[in-house]
């Protein structure tokens, strides 16, 4: 499977993800918050992932890292954790490592990404770990960090191999470069990515990133077709693209509404 996605921060302003949605965006990773300079959230998360839930569009989410140390690690896993608490995420939460990071020795860098991993792990996170092609293969262990989900920065027409360890399980082909589609969605220049797992699947199932066992409950057709009655999908484009990607067929639930309507 491959599932077209973009990731999101206040670079994007006031971006209506309905525009990256009729362009076949299926999910977006938003940024959450980081440690670079201070320890803060970010500006536009909540903007972001109102519109998500607003559109049914799956989300994840990422934190951009800064820590220098293993205990400076445990501070933004502990700050992370905070910023996710009461909210729901499709995807992987992802650990983001570049920037000064990237000037630690090969042994600190990876003991300060496990570090953070495991904390957020152990609070019933699907944990990943964003940087570029050439970091996880120079950069860190990565042999030791293939157990978490990797997405990977490589700007280029193929999906990126790493040398060793985890495997690419979402591709962030283009940004300002991009050579496979336009960098911009009207008018917005924006990161875009390839997911190659289906995450939302998975991670309700296991009943994480907020999920519970109860959240696996699916709703019925005809109860899916009272609430379009009550105006809760939207209407044209906005409804059908909605339901299509809460995994519902469009128009089985219209057939429904009809047959409700003309009783």
């Amino acid at each position: 499977m491959q599932r077209f996605g973009i990731d999101v921060s206040a670079w994007q302003g006031n971006f209506n993800l309905m525009d990256a949605i009729k362009e076949g965006c299926q999910f977006t990773i938003i940024k959450i918050g980081g440690a670079d300079g201070r320890l803060y959230k970010a500006d536009k998360f909540d903007f972001f992932y109102a519109q998500c839930e607003q559109y049914c569009l799956p989300k994840g989410c990422y934190f951009f890292g800064h820590a220098m140390t293993v205990e400076q690690a445990k501070k933004e896993a502990e700050y992370w954790l905070s910023l996710m608490e009461g909210y729901k995420f499709d995807y992987p939460v992802f650990y983001d490592v570049e920037a000064d990071m990237l000037s630690l020795d090969k042994r600190t860098l990876t003991n300060i990404i496990k570090c953070v991993c495991e904390v957020v792990e152990s609070h019933g996170y699907w944990v990943g770990i964003y940087s570029s092609r050439s970091h996880f293969d120079i950069e860190m262990y990565d042999n030791e960090l293939s157990k978490y989900s990797h997405w990977v920065a490589a700007y280029g027409t193929k999906k990126p191999k790493l040398a060793r360890g985890g495997d690419t399980q979402m591709w962030q082909f283009g940004g300002q470069i991009n050579y496979i589609r336009s960098a911009k969605i009207n008018g917005t220049t924006v990161d875009q990515n390839y997911c190659y797992v289906d995450f939302p699947t998975l991670i309700k199932k296991k009943g994480l990133n907020g999920y519970g066992s109860h959240t696996n409950t699916r709703k019925s057709n005809t109860e899916i077709a009272r609430e379009v009655i009550s105006g809760l999908w939207g209407n044209g484009v906005v409804r059908r693209t909605k339901l299509t990607l809460a995994g519902y067929n469009a128009n089985e639930i219209q057939k429904i509404v009809n047959q409700l309507l003309a009783k």
